[in-house]
């Protein structure tokens, strides 16, 4: 890949690692921790990266073990490549075990140097957030799960805490980073499991400057907009959704994939599919019928 021009920053967009604490195989399909190393791993070449984002379900289960794999795996090649290394929490994740491996998911700083935090507790109600400066762009954190469910939501301490880290312009712009995404699901399962009020981010992000909205949920990459802001959501590090399936039912494929996002001086944004080169990359990692779907959308979509 080219090398990005001086004055960008490169973000190495990850999503939906569904680590586990126990090695078991997300979906008895998948070895989770492996397909992240062996991803990784394929994009060690590529130059420039200053910044290294999982945006939610980085666990499958919410265990500590789980987390420190993440941080192990994930901040070990930013630290390596000199980046800073940004999470959130997704619909998977539990805020407890997330808070206390990766603090407020502002894990390391411009350069890969390690951020201090201090030690509170915080009731599992109370949403993760954050925001550090990389290289210019402050990186703003927006945690929009909701615990025990799957669908998501901006709850008003998040809006808050989202209006309030973007009143003042920072010098090269902003990145807001959360899981759900505010665009339309690709299937009726997802559909049950969206981001419930994209409006009311539409309304915070009027007038600012976010350059672009960074997402994942979706296990496929997606680009959109909200409000004339980009919105890019990065494939899954677990598996890949098959979008051209029917819409009632939902399939995942084995495939392993993330974002490389560049950000220029002026503002401008395009961004980089990669995939993991694999032989068994097309096999179906999972299947729901139409029954199965609509039963999982009943169980975990709002009441």
């Amino acid at each position: 890949m080219q090398p990005p021009a001086p004055g960008t920053l490169r973000i190495l967009h990850l999503s939906d690692t569904h680590l586990t604490g126990d090695g078991s195989l997300h979906q008895g399909t998948v070895d989770t921790t492996a397909a992240l190393t062996a991803l990784l791993d394929h994009v060690d070449g590529i130059e420039g990266v200053g910044l290294v984002v999982v945006s939610g379900d980085v666990s499958e289960d919410g265990s500590p073990e789980s987390y420190t794999t993440a941080l192990d795996t994930v901040g070990g090649w930013a630290e390596r490549h000199g980046a800073a290394f940004v999470t959130v929490p997704g619909n998977h994740d539990q805020r407890a075990g997330f808070r206390r491996v990766l603090f407020d998911g502002h894990v390391l700083g411009d350069g890969g140097g390690p951020l201090m935090h201090t030690m509170e507790h915080h009731d599992p109600s109370v949403p993760v957030r954050g925001q550090s400066l990389v290289a210019g762009r402050r990186i703003v954190t927006v945690d929009t799960s909701v615990p025990g469910a799957g669908y998501g939501e901006l709850s008003t301490a998040a809006l808050d805490h989202l209006r309030s880290a973007l009143a003042e312009p920072a010098p090269h712009g902003s990145v807001v980073v959360l899981h759900h995404p505010p665009l339309p699901a690709p299937t009726s399962l997802h559909d049950a499991l969206k981001l419930r009020n994209p409006e009311d981010l539409a309304g915070v992000l009027r007038g600012t400057d976010v350059r672009v909205v960074l997402g994942g949920h979706y296990h496929h990459h997606f680009a959109g907009s909200l409000g004339g802001v980009p919105v890019l959501v990065a494939p899954g590090v677990a598996n890949d959704n098959d979008v051209a399936g029917r819409y009632t039912e939902e399939t995942a494929l084995i495939g392993t994939g993330a974002l490389v996002v560049d950000l220029a001086e002026d503002g401008s944004t395009w961004s980089t599919p990669v995939r993991l080169p694999r032989p068994d990359a097309d096999r179906r990692a999972l299947h729901l019928d139409a029954r199965s779907a609509a039963r999982i959308a009943e169980a975990f979509g709002p009441s």
